[in-house]
């Protein structure tokens, strides 16, 4: 049986008149008979009464009505959807981002994409940077926001720069650099450097020890936390320093000194699979384009 059989069975039990059914299908009224018929004999039930003078559902016929109904709403709803999606009005986003690395910088164009495209569903999803680059590569999510410089040599993945935040070194406050307005990377050699553990963001080690062999020495690694806010605690209790980006918006308190350093920027930036021509995406990076590109003093471009 197919769709067409259900939509012929519809218009004959709402007009009950064969030839006016044909009419609105456009098909010949013997043709029409034929299908009904055959629809009958494929369900083993006899779904229309019907002589020369009316046409009248049967018991059967009214409980297959209903359920023909049901089917067709849901196909012609199935069918709405993906033009939607095709015209990039409707459907499902889904958009991948490390909270942890800037969840501010997204905010206002997640809120403008809304309020401009109320049918799209996007879907947030909380993953740690080396994770979204695997669904990225896998295409599994639309676009995500990472640090470029964990991306490597990636020809697959797209990128649109985002924003530059600085590394900053954060310390105890009783350090005895801990009044300095900014330090070289090269003074800290015999410092002790904690880092985040290695199953949770081994990105982070990795980044840290090629920044400080750039520097001329070998970090000396001490104990590791599972979370930023661990680390920030391990520290301000002087446990050793940390390379920290501002973007997280690190508190500088009584026991907790934040400063610049002569770290190149990171660069964060949106990346997305190169091979994606998803109608979203492409109307998500319009919206994140237009955003980015408002003056600072813009309310809307935090």
């Amino acid at each position: 049986m197919e769709l067409r059989h259900l939509r012929y069975f519809k218009a004959v039990a709402e007009h009950l008149n064969f030839s006016r059914a044909a009419e609105q299908l456009h098909v010949a009224q013997p043709a029409l008979s034929r299908q009904i018929r055959a629809v009958e004999d494929e369900l083993g039930a006899r779904l229309l009464e019907r002589n020369r003078v009316s046409v009248r559902l049967t018991d059967a016929g009214r409980t297959f009505y209903g359920q023909t109904c049901k089917i067709l709403a849901q196909v012609d709803m199935a069918m709405a959807a993906v033009r939607e999606v095709a015209e990039g009005t409707g459907g499902e986003l889904i958009i991948s981002n490390d909270w942890h690395f800037g969840g501010d910088l997204i905010s206002g164009v997640l809120a403008e994409f809304r309020t401009l495209y109320p049918r799209i569903e996007v879907v947030l999803q909380d993953r740690k940077i080396p994770d979204q680059v695997a669904l990225l590569r896998s295409r599994r999510v639309h676009l995500g926001f990472v640090v470029r410089d964990m991306l490597g040599a990636r020809t697959d993945l797209e990128t649109l720069f985002v924003r530059r935040s600085r590394l900053l070194l954060a310390l105890p406050a009783r350090h005895r650099h801990a009044r300095r307005e900014s330090i070289r990377l090269a003074e800290l050699a015999d410092e002790t450097w904690l880092t985040l553990d290695q199953h949770e963001t081994p990105a982070y080690t990795q980044f840290l020890t090629k920044l400080c062999r750039f520097a001329g020495f070998a970090p000396l690694l001490g104990e590791s936390a599972p979370t930023p806010e661990g680390l920030i605690g391990r520290i301000a209790s002087g446990y050793g320093i940390a390379l920290m980006p501002e973007h997280i918006s690190l508190p500088s308190n009584r026991y907790l000194r934040l400063i610049p350093t002569d770290c190149s920027p990171l660069e964060l930036c949106a990346a997305w699979h190169r091979d994606e021509k998803s109608e979203l995406l492409s109307k998500f990076i319009s919206v994140l384009r237009k955003h980015l590109s408002r003056p600072a003093t813009d309310s809307t471009a935090a």
